[in-house]
């Protein structure tokens, strides 16, 4: 009869959250201080989930873009008890698409996402207060042909007084993914609630449809941290159907892609 005591646990698979956030002028004074406050609490919050989790092991990747895209681990995601969180500081334009450029190349078993216990569909969570100052839409066209990002469970935070609301929500592929708020101090506690909810979702969910899965990480953000004012700007739609119609891609796993760096081979599995 085996020695029980010698099993060891089952390798637990990897899941990656990601940020990609806006650090352009706009944000400098009291914005780029909040945010660095609400990273702090969410990415202390992360780690006590980590712990917890006895199915996924969580690995961060923070992407800082202005008119120059950085990340803050750029040897890959780190784990979260190895994670500290350095301030960030706001200046230069809001360069989209090059940080969406920069975020398509990580996500491939090449590069950020190479494992060898496997890795759950990943976490991406934007936020910016503004309009891109370069062409994003040909980026994110580029993006969507990467299973890793168009599969992964997307979430959106458009803060400020004037966001690019409808750019938010076709990066992240629904409106009801989004979060739309001026005060700051609702976008912190709900970057928290928002982090742990799609951070569950991913690690348990079955389900290929990364639209549903935003939009169920928002509205329980939404209800756990009981807040109601902050919502997406209605009207703004943009659905999974029509990301596909627009770039052309199978939201299904047939069909061919036009990127063939994107990590992805016939015998990958998720």
């Amino acid at each position: 009869m085996p020695d029980t005591t010698a099993l060891e646990a089952a390798p637990r698979r990897e899941l990656h959250v990601f940020y990609v956030l806006d650090t352009s002028g706009s944000m400098q004074g009291q914005p780029i201080q909040r945010l660095n406050r609400a990273m702090e609490e969410t990415t202390q919050a992360l780690k006590q989930l980590a712990y917890h989790n006895g199915d996924a092991k969580v690995k961060i990747a923070v992407l800082e873009f202005n008119s120059d895209v950085r990340w803050m681990q750029p040897a890959g995601p780190e784990e979260m008890e190895d994670f500290f969180w350095q301030d960030l500081s706001a200046g230069g334009m809001t360069f989209m698409g090059a940080a969406l450029d920069e975020l398509n190349s990580k996500l491939s078993r090449h590069s950020f996402l190479s494992s060898m216990t496997g890795a759950f569909l990943p976490v991406i969570i934007f936020m910016t207060d503004g309009f891109a100052n370069d062409d994003y839409e040909d980026s994110l066209a580029r993006a969507m042909q990467n299973r890793w990002f168009r599969k992964a469970t997307r979430v959106g935070f458009a803060i400020g007084d004037a966001p690019d609301t409808e750019m938010i929500a076709k990066l992240v592929g629904d409106s009801e993914a989004v979060i739309r708020t001026n005060d700051l101090g609702i976008f912190a506690k709900l970057l928290r609630f928002v982090t742990v909810s799609a951070s569950t979702i991913a690690s348990v969910s079955h389900t290929n449809d990364a639209a549903a899965g935003g939009a169920a990480a928002v509205r329980f953000a939404l209800e756990d941290a009981d807040i109601s004012s902050a919502t997406v700007d209605p009207g703004v739609t943009y659905t999974p159907e029509q990301a596909a119609s627009e770039f052309g891609v199978d939201d299904g796993f047939g069909g061919s892609y036009a990127t063939s760096d994107d990590g992805w081979t016939d015998d990958d599995e998720w």
